[in-house]
């Protein structure tokens, strides 16, 4: 039913978020895919449990930098079921939550779901000082009578929550339907928001909001690592806002699935493939010929 998507480049947290990304895969007859985008395969061999049941690997090779639009592209694309649940690799999920979402989902056509928020690990991990809270609301009315709203906001430095736009479930047909993630938006901070605009904007889609979960708190350095230098998070925050923004303006809603698949197809890898994923991967590249 579900695949729980989750890009990955040499991050430590997967290693304790793992299990219960498995447990509730596992709850709904689903799967983990890990993409792992260029990191140091010895070292995720290393997070893997010994029974390896529910999980697909994807390996991405020859990568500079993280993108994690693309990664998620990929997962997609390897991925066996109808639902997707794009979550990242430093999350600890509630099983009953996410069946509970799942069954939502597919009762309800025209939709898509994201968690309410996380609850951080470490109470005040941004270090706040005199401002424990602050956010942002994004509101856009398009020509054709659509309306998006998004509301976001850092930790609460008092009660250790935030948003999650990141942790999206979503019909694997809807996603196909506007092309998936933009790998043009390369950095932190805006390629969630971007899925969540584009589904709403660009498919006509109902974001349901509910539930919980919990991040492993780490700090900017390990945020960053793996991107293109910038001065701070904020900068490649803002560049790729004002980049989808003037999509949007162009009545631009399309990702950048097919051209991700195509590109990286030959640098892809699958270390556990057996005859079920073997026939998943041949399913899934004529279903690119066809939204091509």
């Amino acid at each position: 039913m579900l695949s729980i998507i989750v890009s990955w480049r040499d991050r430590d947290e997967l290693q304790h978020a793992l299990p219960s990304l498995l447990a509730a895969a596992r709850t709904i007859a689903g799967e983990v895919v890990i993409v792992n985008y260029s990191g140091n395969t010895e070292k995720l061999a290393a997070m893997l449990p010994h029974d390896r049941r529910d999980i697909q690997l994807v390996h991405v090779q020859q990568q500079q930098f993280f993108n994690k639009a693309a990664a998620q592209n990929m997962g997609a694309h390897h991925a066996r079921h109808p639902l997707l649940f794009f979550c990242d690799c430093d999350i600890v999920l509630d099983a009953a939550l996410v069946q509970d979402l799942a069954h939502k989902l597919l009762a309800q056509a025209g939709h898509f779901a994201t968690l309410a928020g996380v609850r951080e690990s470490e109470t005040n991990s941004r270090g706040a000082k005199h401002v424990i809270s602050f956010g942002y609301e994004l509101i856009i009315r398009t020509a054709d009578g659509r309306q998006l709203r998004i509301v976001d906001n850092e930790e609460d430095g008092e009660k250790g929550t935030r948003q999650a736009p990141g942790l999206l479930l979503v019909r694997r047909s809807d996603f196909l339907a506007i092309h998936g993630y933009n790998s043009d938006l390369h950095g932190w901070g805006w390629e969630d928001q971007d899925m969540i605009s584009r589904l709403t904007l660009g498919q006509g889609l109902t974001r349901l909001i509910e539930g919980y979960a919990l991040h492993l708190s780490h700090d900017d350095v390990a945020r960053l690592a793996c991107y293109p230098e910038v001065a701070s998070r904020w900068e490649s925050r803002d560049r790729m806002f004002r980049k989808a923004l003037a999509n949007y303006d162009d009545a631009n809603f399309a990702g950048s699935y097919q051209r991700d698949v195509a590109s990286l197809a030959a640098l892809c890898t699958l270390p556990i493939l057996n005859s079920v994923e073997a026939e998943t991967t041949a399913a899934n590249q004529q279903e690119l010929l066809q939204h091509a």
